[in-house]
């Protein structure tokens, strides 16, 4: 009976939480919804440029690419770059992006097909049936990347960015909770501190710690694993830094509506799980439009574009500041609404 008792309690509170009952019943569906869509829309052509080919050229692989036939072989290069194809043909010289294995196994499938078709259009009749001796893989230029790269590499910075941005959120989260559930920040309400002061030293202090947790993690994956890092170890840094900063100034904004740790960690598969889904270990460029647009609004997926622009391509400052400046925007955002949040512990 006593049993009964305690679970009707237990019961009784779980039914009397909204919260608990949204992450229990809702979340889940959400989150395996978006599974599906990412899952189910996966990559499975290559996107490949001809440069002066003509429609014979392109049957010989649109069973397995998408085909585009551009006019020079500079604004192949340029849509290359630009990431609007996977690799080009110019003539007999096969160029493929490189910096993802799987993309690049899909271009160098077609890449094959083509140069097969190419050999096999002119053979005399007679020898066709020596044509299967044609097929190996012809010689492929990487534009980034290396032949020995791995799937390990290219989701490397992806993992970096969420890893760090995971672990922030947990310190920054449980760390500014206990300060009010001690009593301290009441405390500190008291005197004639502001709000913004108050967000700012608490954002500070964490700070130091997240920058130093942030810096063991890239030296571990950078220096242990051999993970490609680029030439620009210290941009790869302040990447990883702004990603620390935005993951804090969202860690104590939502702390501020949770009031213990359990309830914090019910945000987990609203914010942190869909940043996974959207920061770069799943390609997007054939799900839905809404998922591309959906993964817009969470800072890991400018981080995580930003590091692997630095990582696998050797980009520069140049290339990646509107990424670093979105990462900015939001650290703002959420340091402006936790001030915000905090007017109802004192209206100041």
């Amino acid at each position: 009976m006593k049993t009964l008792v305690i679970a009707g309690r237990l019961i009784r509170q779980i039914t009397g939480d909204k919260r608990t009952l949204a992450v229990m019943l809702i979340a889940p569906v959400i989150i395996l919804s978006l599974l599906y869509c990412l899952l189910a829309f996966n990559v499975t052509e290559a996107r490949v440029d001809l440069v002066g080919g003509d429609p014979t050229d392109v049957e010989a692989m649109e069973d397995v690419a998408n085909v585009t036939i551009v006019a020079t072989a500079e604004e192949a290069q340029a849509r290359l770059k630009a990431g609007e194809s996977d690799g080009y043909i110019d003539g007999e010289r096969y160029y493929a992006e490189g910096t993802d294995p799987a993309i690049t196994a899909l271009t160098k499938r077609a890449f094959s097909q083509y140069a097969f078709r190419q050999k096999l259009s002119d053979l005399p009749p007679q020898m066709a049936a020596q044509a299967a001796a044609l097929s190996e893989q012809p010689e492929v230029t990487l534009l980034y990347g290396a032949e020995d790269y791995e799937q390990f590499d290219f989701l490397a910075p992806s993992m970096m960015g969420f890893i760090i941005f995971f672990l922030v959120f947990l310190l920054a989260g449980i760390a500014f909770l206990r300060e009010r559930i001690s009593g301290t920040m009441d405390r500190i309400l008291v005197s004639s501190l502001r709000r913004g002061q108050l967000v700012a030293g608490y954002f500070l202090g964490f700070g130091l710690f997240a920058a130093l947790q942030t810096v063991v993690i890239q030296a571990f994956l950078v220096y242990v694993l051999k993970i490609p890092s680029g030439e620009n170890v210290l941009l790869v840094l302040l990447i990883n830094l702004l990603i620390a900063g935005a993951s804090l100034s969202m860690g104590t904004l939502f702390s501020a509506f949770a009031r213990n740790e359990f309830q914090l960690f019910q945000f987990i598969p609203i914010v942190i799980i869909p940043q996974v889904m959207f920061c770069g270990l799943f390609n997007l460029r054939e799900t839905p439009l809404a998922l591309q647009y959906l993964a817009k609004i969470f800072p890991l997926t400018y981080g995580a574009d930003a590091l692997r622009s630095v990582m696998l391509k050797n980009a520069t400052f140049a290339d990646v500041w509107v990424d670093l400046a979105v990462l900015l925007g939001f650290t703002a955002l959420f340091f402006a609404l936790n001030v915000r949040a905090l007017k109802k512990y004192r209206a100041i």
